[in-house]
């Protein structure tokens, strides 16, 4: 792949570094300092450490009050950012604060001096002079009391402290933790620990003891079940109901790690407001038994939901769910599910079509999207992290210019499985019975299938059965808006005749996708994110064939590559207004041919590919009017999607960088954006077709500038057919360039994050 006009990525990233230096308006994330700057007050200019080894400035800087001024402020010299001022009463306690930091961590000789210089006119240099000296060893690392202790090596494992090891009291105290906290894990509810150390500074020694009291090994007694009704109700679920979800039985080890799980998997039903297991508080300290009651406040069983909504592709959208949480009295979930989307534009709901422009442009919003669907999920299977769910339904969905699927009917059975609390993991088998249409110039185009016979047998109705598996590591603090922390997800789809899909509906899929978010200050983030995917067919070296439209990779849109108007990233394929008829005498050819010679075109036909790979880089600013409703975003994208094996005269892959700027307000329904995407890239060339109507034969002649396929016009009662002899439609056509500025911006609305 080549990496094309670096210029335009130096742009990009030229805004990104533009606009971090509105990161200082705000307060600085340390928020240590708070004292306002009077007149004569000395500006903090510059803080210096000398002398660290064992620890970074950063390390050192939030242990201390003293904050110099932004950095945009003294670097960039900009005024209106956050100025900090020298507190001097301050100075000698940092220097404490220094040295209680170092001898806690085993430094018992450090020296700390401190410095105030002027640097410029009302400003300081603040300096921390460190002289860290040599560090204090645990000559001798004891673990008392755990002699008797089941499993003793999985208890001590990789502990914060070791002989010979330096003497940190912060990494003794998280060895005493995690000792505890295993042993509670483990059967010993009773668990507590204590430490003692001896220290020699002036032979930099330490010798450090834990002594542990496990207490009694315990085992679950009785398992009590209380439950409270909802008011003017009898109790909806049954004990032995309960009992099964939490998945404790008496006679098993106790551990708190598992007496949580049996929480959650209740609370994960839905049914209970309320959840509480806890020990008997009479028992005895030298019990070996302890019972167990569980105390559970029921919700209501029903709920219904209806909402009403307005997406740009969407138009308007109305959703119902009726809810029951404990479906024949066994606290299983059934969720009955209705969706219709294209409201105001698609048939028979039309007539505001004026209201939905962007859905205005695409074909295959003419009709209604709909969602009909019942969808049951067994609370507890095989353990409680393992959640099963059956759905049936029928539906019928677009996406943009690009394919239409209407689903007769289908099901999916999918088993979720939380055994790696912070990874769950998805597994599914899909089938149903459907048909997917597509614009006839992308099936001649891409897939060679130009005959109408030939496109009706691909899109007739088929047998789609697909199994498929995705990983999710969801690290990140917020699902709307995430500040902080990272998400990775992988996904992984098989279709072949193996698991009962049909022969012509053949692949295999897979698609990455990881994003990295960071705060950056003042309630500010930087986020990026990359993404790649590749379809290919019967084994993982073929890349070309029939591959379903809406199992292929599109890109372009609010939420991948913003310069580009929705699904338009890579080749693609133009429908022309009109053609030239243009007989032999005038082309020196045998027969007569048809051509465009107007430049222009009516529609673009997205390609989509086999292949993507999107990056995104974006910094998010928090706005300093309304800062709780708005945030200002300045972004580069760059990404291709392109047909790997199947070039077909098609443009090559280059990676496209497009720059731009986004306001996100912050509503009920999550980030409401409006984007503006810079596009410096002329369209690419392509093949032009002209899509004939019924009276002139439903044929798709290629009419692209130079082609010399044979056209032949034949008078009928009903009209004039078009028909045009075999051969490939050559990527002549080249859309006019657009060169204002303004044609070179692609604008957008959506709702939530682009990542």
């Amino acid at each position: 792949m080549s990496v094309g006009a670096p210029a335009r990525l130096a742009l990009g990233t030229a805004l990104l570094l533009f606009a971090a230096a509105a990161i200082a308006a705000s307060p600085a994330a340390s928020g240590a300092q708070d004292l306002a700057c009077g007149p004569g007050d000395l500006e903090v200019r510059r803080l210096v450490f000398e002398g660290n080894r064992a620890y970074s400035d950063a390390d050192l800087a939030r242990t201390i009050v003293t904050t110099p001024s932004a950095w945009a402020r003294r670097i960039l010299k900009l005024p209106f950012t956050v100025k900090r001022c020298l507190d001097r009463d301050e100075i000698p306690n940092d220097r404490a604060r220094l040295i209680i930091f170092y001898r806690r961590r085993g430094y018992p000789r450090v020296a700390v001096d401190t410095a105030v210089k002027a640097a410029g006119s009302g400003g300081v240099e603040v300096r921390f002079r460190i002289r860290e000296g040599p560090r204090t060893l645990v000559r001798s690392f004891v673990l008392n009391g755990l002699d008797s202790v089941a499993d003793r090596r999985r208890i001590t494992r990789d502990l914060p402290v070791r002989e010979g090891g330096p003497f940190d009291r912060i990494a003794i105290e998280a060895a005493r933790d995690s000792i505890v906290r295993r042993l509670r894990n483990n059967g010993y509810p009773r668990a507590d620990a204590v430490h003692s150390f001896a220290v020699d500074e002036s032979a930099l020694s330490a010798w450090d003891t834990i002594t542990v009291s496990p207490g009694p090994r315990t085992r679950i007694g009785t398992i009590s079940v209380a439950v409270l009704p909802l008011q003017g109700k009898t109790q909806q679920i049954p004990n032995r109901v309960a009992r099964r979800i939490m998945g404790l039985d008496s006679g098993d080890l106790y551990r708190e790690d598992q007496i949580l799980d049996a929480q959650r998997a209740l609370y994960r039903t839905e049914a209970y407001q309320h959840v509480s297991i806890s020990p008997d508080s009479g028992a005895s300290a030298t019990d070996s038994v302890l019972s167990l009651t569980a105390i559970l406040a029921e919700a209501a069983m029903n709920a219904a939901r209806l909402g009403v909504g307005y997406g740009t592709l969407d138009c308007f959208r109305l959703t119902g769910e009726l809810t029951n949480y404990n479906f024949m009295r066994a606290a299983r979930r059934l969720d009955l599910n209705a969706r219709v989307s294209k409201i105001g534009i698609g048939e028979p709901l039309s007539g505001a079509k004026q209201l939905c422009p962007q859905a205005k442009r695409d074909v295959f919003s003419n009709r209604l999207n709909y969602y009909l669907g019942a969808t049951l999920r067994q609370t507890v299977f095989l353990g409680r992290r393992t959640v099963p769910t059956v759905t049936l339904y029928s539906q019928r969905v677009s996406e943009y210019n690009a394919y239409l699927r209407t689903t007769t009917i289908g099901g999916v059975a999918s088993l979720a499985l939380s055994q790696w609390r912070r990874t769950p993991v998805n597994l599914s088998y899909s089938m149903d019975l459907g048909r997917t249409e597509a614009q006839p110039a992308l099936f001649c185009a891409v897939f060679n299938l130009c005959e109408q016979e030939e496109r009706e047998r691909i899109q007739r109705t088929q047998r789609l059965a697909v199994l498929s598996a995705s990983v999710t590591r969801d690290n990140s603090n917020s699902i709307l808006s995430p500040t902080r922390g990272s998400v990775l997800r992988f996904e992984a789809r098989h279709s072949s005749p193996a698991i009962l899909s049909d022969r012509d509906l053949q692949f295999n899929k897979l698609v990455a996708d990881g994003a990295r978010y960071m705060h950056v200050g003042g309630g500010n983030v930087l986020a990026f994110r990359l993404r790649a995917g590749t379809v290919f067919g019967r084994t993982f070296g073929t890349a070309t064939g029939f591959i379903p439209p809406q199992e292929r990779l599109y890109a372009g849109g609010p939420t991948t590559v913003r310069g580009f108007s929705q699904n338009e990233l890579g080749s693609a394929i133009y429908i022309a207004r009109g053609f030239a008829v243009l007989p032999p005498a005038s082309t020196g050819l045998p027969d007569t041919v048809v051509r465009d010679t107007l430049g222009t075109f009516r529609r673009v036909v997205p390609v989509g590919g086999n292949t993507l790979v999107v990056g995104n880089l974006e910094l998010r600013l928090r706005s300093p009017v309304l800062p709780e409703l708005l945030q200002f975003t300045v972004f580069t994208d760059a990404g291709e999607v392109w047909n790997r094996g199947q070039s077909r005269g098609f443009e090559g892959p280059q990676l496209k960088v497009t720059p731009g700027i986004q306001v996100t307000a912050f509503s009920p329904v999550g980030p409401v954006r409006a984007v503006i995407g810079y596009n410096p890239y002329a369209r690419p060339t392509g093949p032009l077709y002209y899509e004939a109507r019924e009276v002139e034969g439903g044929g798709l002649p290629c009419v692209s500038p130079g082609n010399t396929l044979a056209t032949r016009f034949t008078t009928t009662a009903d009209g004039v057919t078009i028909t045009q002899a075999e051969g490939r439609c050559p990527s002549t056509f080249k859309p006019r360039a657009q060169g204002s500025l303004a044609s070179r911006l692609t604008f957008s609305f959506a709702i939530g994050q682009a990542f």
